[in-house]
């Protein structure tokens, strides 16, 4: 019996690693289709999800609007300069998005980056902004998507916020 059960042991271990080295040679093909975008005029990039095409630009004309295939999605992605200081330039983007009826369920804010996010009429977004170019320029990226695709979305705004990041030139 114990026999059978280190040999049972062994497939099972076998069948585990196969499991994880299939795994690790899928992640790099499910990152392969994100595309970069990089703001021409400050050089802020983020990476976009396969499934995204552009859709205009964005309200001050400083970057892309991205738009999902089935419409249901929305990625903004800007460069900026700071106006100020940047707590003061977060508060005051966060009640923006406070006075436009947003109910905001994350918020975290330190001296050179800000990310934030809440919900809406069965809508969620999550944004976030990094300091560049020693602290004269902003790098942003927001997600807005419908609150019932939220387990599908959290690893898109995850890559999202890490992906953010000066790559260009300094305005």
């Amino acid at each position: 019996m114990r026999r059978n059960g280190g040999q049972i042991d062994r497939i099972m271990i076998r069948c585990a690693l196969c499991a994880l080295l299939a795994a690790c040679l899928a992640a790099p093909a499910f990152g392969a289709d994100w595309t970069r975008y990089v703001n021409p005029r400050f050089g802020a990039g983020v990476d976009i999800p396969p499934g995204y095409g552009a859709s205009g630009t964005t309200p001050d004309g400083e970057g892309r609007i991205f738009r999902a295939a089935n419409g249901r999605s929305t990625i903004m992605a800007w460069g900026a300069p700071l106006g100020g200081d940047f707590s003061g330039e977060m508060a005051r983007r966060i009640g923006a998005e406070e006075g436009e009826g947003w109910a905001l369920t994350y918020r975290s804010v330190t001296p050179d980056w800000a990310a934030w996010g809440g919900t809406r009429k069965g809508h969620v977004f999550y944004a976030k902004t990094i300091l560049t170019c020693g602290g004269r320029q902003t790098a942003n990226v927001r997600l807005q998507y419908p609150a019932a695709d939220i387990p599908d979305f959290d690893p898109i705004a995850l890559r999202l916020g890490r992906s953010i990041g000066q790559d260009g030139g300094c305005f």
